[in-house]
């Protein structure tokens, strides 16, 4: 995973659900947690913290479960598994006392904005549906969020930042692979949505007869486009649903004069579309990719980057683990 890609919203509460279940640290009086034998077993120690076995049974647990179509249980793959699930512990706990040890931190202001952000696509019954699937309260989603942001932060800054990417790697890039460059043919198209065919007919008329656009736009449109005048800015073939691409993007569009669609039916409603400027298909410049091309290299470069932290995360570090309680678990 590259941490500095952004995710959608309801991607980003998807992701930390999954964390929660399947990597985070188990929490003591979590009744959704049994511990199967008491919480004082240590099946490792990370620089003194110490890692109970009722933790690694929780997570090798929910490792076991999330994949199940995949795992055939024997005792070689299992192995296997248990050494995945127990390096996953290792790492994590590693990346959370560094990031302690350098003072990472998360403010209540950085918290509540992407709580919000990623709760903004859920109503709040989906919302309680969702952590009750979970088997979490929307406090333990806070705290592993947290947990997760302090990661992130660190892993940002001693790892995707120090990647180093040159201007000659950029240009070589560019270079090699000029086909990914070109922005397609587009439309600068500005939208108008009305709740029935017979406003949108009416909108329509009033239209070819000069009435201005965004003033009608501003008074009548239902769409949350309405307040930037529903621009929908250059719009590319794949980017609108079925029914309005194929009249924006239709045979008889001059693509040289500005006009208006016909009323258009949607899910969201009934559109007047207005076509207002075509961009030819043209080659994206060397400075203008130069932002992409810097993502890419540092996606390419990540795993080895990020391997090479860690490995000197755990060189400084002092980690044990029982290894015969390691082989006697089963996983529940």
């Amino acid at each position: 995973m590259v941490t500095s890609r952004k995710l959608h919203p309801k991607s980003l509460f998807l992701v930390l659900v999954l964390l929660t279940l399947i990597l985070s640290s188990c929490e003591p009086g979590n009744d959704r947690r049994e511990a199967i034998i008491p919480e004082e077993e240590t099946i490792a120690v990370i620089n003194n913290k110490k890692i109970t076995l009722a933790v690694f049974q929780t997570k090798l647990h929910g490792f076991l479960q999330y994949y199940s179509d995949l795992i055939q249980t024997d005792e070689e793959q299992l192995g296997e598994i248990k050494n995945i699930v127990m390096n996953q512990l290792i790492d994590e706990e590693l990346i959370n006392q560094e990031a302690s040890r350098k003072g990472i931190q998360v403010s209540e202001e950085e918290l509540d904005s992407i709580m919000a952000e990623s709760m903004s696509s859920y109503s709040e019954v989906n919302l309680e549906s969702h952590f009750k699937a979970a088997g979490m309260s929307e406090e333990e989603w806070k705290s592993s969020l947290r947990q997760y942001l302090v990661r992130e932060k660190l892993i940002r800054e001693e790892v995707i930042k120090k990647i180093p990417i040159t201007k000659r790697e950029i240009s070589s890039y560019y270079q090699e692979n000029g086909n990914q460059f070109v922005a397609p043919q587009a439309l600068k198209v500005r939208n108008i949505t009305l709740s029935t065919e017979e406003e949108a007919t009416a909108i329509h008329s009033q239209l070819l007869r000069g009435k201005d656009f965004k003033e009608l736009i501003r008074h009548h449109s239902i769409s949350p486009d309405k307040i930037v005048d529903g621009d929908l800015g250059f719009i590319t073939k794949g980017e609108l649903p079925e029914e309005m691409e194929n009249v924006v993007f239709g045979k008889k569009f001059n693509k040289f004069k500005p006009r208006y669609t016909e009323v258009v039916r949607s899910q969201d409603g009934f559109h007047v579309l207005k076509l207002e400027q075509y961009r030819r298909a043209k080659k994206i410049s060397l400075n203008e990719a130069r932002p992409r091309i810097k993502q890419i290299l540092i996606e390419q470069k990540w795993d080895q980057y990020y391997t090479r932290w860690m490995e000197k995360l755990r060189e400084d570090a002092t980690i044990s683990i029982d290894q015969d309680m390691l082989q006697k678990e089963e996983g529940f």
